[in-house]
């Protein structure tokens, strides 16, 4: 229950990474209580963003790499230790208004936890929206971007957050995108 203190979810597993103890400590979404579920899809819904990030790397073919994130922010850390501890993924910081800030940045981990846990514990209204979106481009970009799906990725990052006030453009990515023919670099 959520009353007066919270049971957290044992996030570290056991040094015993063989046979069936392991397969019984293996996370599954599945085994996250429905009040905790719940109560994590309503800081979320409160506090949370899904974000499309585009950052500038001339290591990556296309000059820009896209990757996803999953962040949740509050005054108090509790809540948020709860979601990283429940997930088994993501970090938690310092904000800068004196507060705590949780992310997810990790591509396999948002596949793997992030995107299960709110498929089985739904979002509402517009942040259900963007949820769909990101889900669809965390689709795409783990099954590795070619041209076409890149400009989609960007497509849904563009329609994600209202638009945004977004330091880098679609079109000034596109303009910056030089497509470099050597196979030993990074994909973008």
């Amino acid at each position: 229950m959520l009353g007066g203190s919270v049971d957290f979810v044992d996030a570290t597993p056991s040094d015993n990474a063989s046979g069936a103890e392991y397969q019984q400590e293996r996370f599954s979404i599945d085994t996250i209580s429905p009040d905790i579920g719940h109560f994590l899809a309503g800081v979320a819904l409160g506090e949370g963003s899904f974000m499309l990030v585009c950052r500038a790397r001339p290591d990556h073919r296309r000059g820009w790499r896209v990757s996803a994130a999953f962040n949740a922010s509050q005054l108090d850390a509790a809540p948020l230790e709860l979601f990283r501890r429940t997930l088994r993924c993501g970090t938690i910081r310092r904000a800068g208004n004196g507060g705590w800030y949780f992310e997810v940045n990790s591509l396999r981990d948002i596949q793997s936890a992030v995107v299960p846990f709110f498929r089985r514990f739904p979002l509402v209204g517009q942040k259900a929206r963007e949820f769909e979106m990101f889900e669809r481009a965390v689709e795409l970009m783990s099954a590795g971007l070619n041209d076409a799906t890149y400009v989609e990725v960007l497509q849904i990052r563009e329609r994600m957050n209202g638009g945004g006030k977004r330091r880098h453009t679609m079109e000034k990515i596109l303009r910056d995108y030089t497509p470099n023919s050597e196979p030993s670099r990074a994909q973008g």
